[in-house]
């Protein structure tokens, strides 16, 4: 039977990764410098000021990798960790979701719903 695939083509997931870390890496530091969406609304109503100060535990407080003089560089490393850190959480996620999607036997097909695959 068939062999049931999720991540087929492998060289094309690897060059999305590669484009996907550049352009976090290179575009971050031209992100808007607007507040975003909570901030504006404090900043509208005029609470902007209560605002406490950044989790002193923060893996990147406001968007900036702290220690590279070169703010660019601070930008863009921390949109590159960004994505690190999504896809080692998203990677977990389907991987433990896989192992309980269907009961596989010694060929490695899977069985879902009675059909082998």
């Amino acid at each position: 039977m068939s062999e049931l695939r999720v991540t087929g083509h492998k060289r094309r997931w690897i060059v999305m990764g590669i484009i996907t870390v550049a352009v976090a890496g290179v575009m971050s530091p031209w992100a808007s410098p607007s507040p975003d969406g909570l901030e504006r609304v404090a900043e509208d109503h005029g609470f902007l000021h209560q605002a406490g100060a950044v989790n002193q535990l923060a893996l990147v407080p406001d968007y900036e990798v702290a220690g590279i003089p070169w703010t660019a560089v601070r930008v863009g490393l921390a949109g590159v960790l960004g994505i690190a850190i999504m896809a080692a959480v998203l990677w977990g996620l389907t991987r433990t979701l896989a192992r309980d999607g269907g009961d596989r036997d010694e060929s490695g097909s899977i069985e879902v719903d009675g059909v082998q695959r």
